[in-house]
Order: C-alpha cells, then structure tokens, then sequence
C-alpha cells in the first residue's frame, strides 16, 4: 500500500498576515471613531444644508460671461438682489459690504449675489454696486442668468425660499414686483451650504445673533479652508 505524501509545511506567514491586516484596519477604524467623535462633537461646527451640484453660466457686471466653477477651493457668501428693490435688498448688501470690510485679507473669501429680476442688465447691476459704493475690482460678483435656471439653483442648492410675485395690492411702487429670501447663505470651499442667516431679522436679539453667528461661520470654515484647500480632479 503506497504511503500517502508528506504534508506541506504551514508558512508562519499564513498565519500572521491575516492577523496584521485585521490589527492594521482595526487601528484605522479606531482612529477614524476619534476623528469623526473630535467632529461631532464640535459644537462650532457650522452642519451641512446643502451642496452646490451644478454649475452655472451668468453674466456679472462687468459684462463677462462667468460660471459658478470658477469660485471653486473659495468661501462663499451668496444673497438674493435686484437693483429697483425698494424693500431690503440695499440693508443686506449694506450687512455684507461690513463683512467684505471686516474680512478684507481673506483671499478664499468671495461674495456673490444673484439678481431675481431677469431684466436687470449688466450696466444696471455696476451702477446698483457703485451707487453702494463697491468697488468694480472687489471680491464680489453681481450676476444675472437664465431666469428658471438661476431660481432653480438658488432654491433646490442653496436652499433659500423660492420667490413669490408680488400681489400689485401690497406693492410699494411698480418696481416692487417680488418677494424673496432675505436671508444670506454661506457656502464652503467645498461647495456645501453651511448656514442660512436671517440677518435682516427684525427682532433685536435675532438681529444680533445672526450678526454674530454668520462671523463666527466664516472664521470657522476659512480656518477649514486653510487647514484642508480644494485640490481640483486631476491636480497632483
């Protein structure tokens, strides 16, 4: 009768492997549990709303075609507008432009606001900036787009109440044709609505505590911009 063969050693390393790479990803998890644990428990960390998904095309008052993209790695502060608004359009950009003023030597830092009314042109939204005193070359862009387009983004992205038509019985002036979001969005460099602040609220201490807080949102989500900056796909 023919001896059955010899049985192959056993590696030590089949043995041993497996248990490195199980230790290796149990560490990796258990590091993961205490970053994720550091950032929820961060209670200055602004949540997440939202995320910009599309681009868009727009036309800015300078008359140059520009996108959205374009603003990609920067921090965005985004508001409603239309130049012939004689309700609070001029008090929120007139909030902002203390924040533009405040946060001057922020380079990640850019303001856009969106105008609602498909037929404010480029000369008419420079002469609106001007007439408020902000310069052609700030970090700010006002732009207009396509009508539905630009809607859509502003209130399926970045979450701001969609815009009504003004009932012709309550306008203050023919001009007084919509009404909209007061409220200004902050946007992170990675494209994320981050806080929705209601700055033109009319109760004194709201007022206060959104003046405050939308500070508070910028210091915090530059500092993470600075820690953490937008690499583009394809960028070493």
């Amino acid at each position: 009768m023919n001896e059955s063969p010899a049985k192959a050693k056993l590696s030590p390393w089949t043995i041993w492997v497996p248990v490195i790479i199980a230790v290796l990803g149990l560490v990796v998890f258990y590091n993961y549990l205490i970053y994720r644990s550091r950032i929820d428990n961060d209670v200055n960390r602004p949540p997440i709303l939202g995320r910009l998904e599309k681009d868009l095309e727009l036309t800015e008052r300078s008359g140059k075609t520009v996108h959205l993209e374009d603003l990609k790695g920067k921090v965005l502060v985004v508001s409603w507008v239309f130049t012939r608004c004689p309700r609070g359009c001029a008090a929120v950009i007139a909030k902002l432009m203390k924040l533009q003023s405040e946060f001057a030597n922020e380079p990640g830092l850019h303001f856009v606001s969106f105008t609602l009314d498909a037929d404010d042109t480029p000369e008419m939204m420079k002469k609106f900036a001007s007439g408020l005193g902000i310069k052609d070359d700030a970090n700010w862009w006002f732009v207009n787009g396509d009508k539905d387009a630009v809607r859509k983004f502003m209130t399926s992205q970045v979450q701001f109440r969609p815009v009504q038509d003004m009932p012709e019985a309550d306008r203050l002036s023919p001009d007084d044709k919509y009404i909209h979001d007061l409220r200004v969005a902050v946007i992170d460099h990675l494209g994320h609505v981050r806080s929705l602040a209601d700055i033109l609220n009319t109760d004194p201490e709201f007022a206060k505590f959104w003046d405050e807080k939308i500070r508070k949102d910028l210091h915090y989500l530059l500092n993470e911009q600075k820690k953490s900056p937008y690499i583009p796909a394809g960028s070493k």
